[in-house]
């Protein structure tokens, strides 16, 4: 009985640690992937949105980070004015990991797109 008793237990705590390995895990990721979509998959699996409250508390009306925060990106780190108008997001697990990911396509009547991604 004791033995069957400790196998559930250990059994219990192996699902356990893998099922917290998988909420932190990263989804597959490609470029070009909306970005709408990619947020959505990365909160499901445990990533939490860093809110940039300097971002958030001073936005410069019709600006990019202006309109990425009205959708409720308020993850954003910052937008480039030139070139691609690349922006960047930032996300953080439970293990104290930082995701940031760029993406492309950000302005008002556009779909945001992943160009790039790292961990930290």
């Amino acid at each position: 009985m004791n033995k069957l008793l400790s196998s559930g237990i250990l059994l219990t705590i192996i699902c356990s640690v893998q099922m917290s390995s998988f909420a932190q895990s990263l989804p597959r990721l490609r470029r070009n992937m909306n970005y709408a979509q990619v947020r959505t998959m990365l909160i499901q699996r445990g990533w939490q949105p860093v809110v940039n409250s300097e971002q958030v508390n001073n936005r410069v009306p019709n600006s990019t980070i202006d309109y990425l925060i009205k959708k409720g990106y308020t993850e954003v780190v910052d937008c480039s004015g030139t070139g691609l108008g690349l922006c960047l997001f930032q996300f953080k697990n439970a293990k104290r990991q930082n995701l940031f990911v760029s993406t492309s396509n950000n302005q008002s009547g556009q779909v945001s797109k992943v160009y790039s991604w790292r961990i930290e």
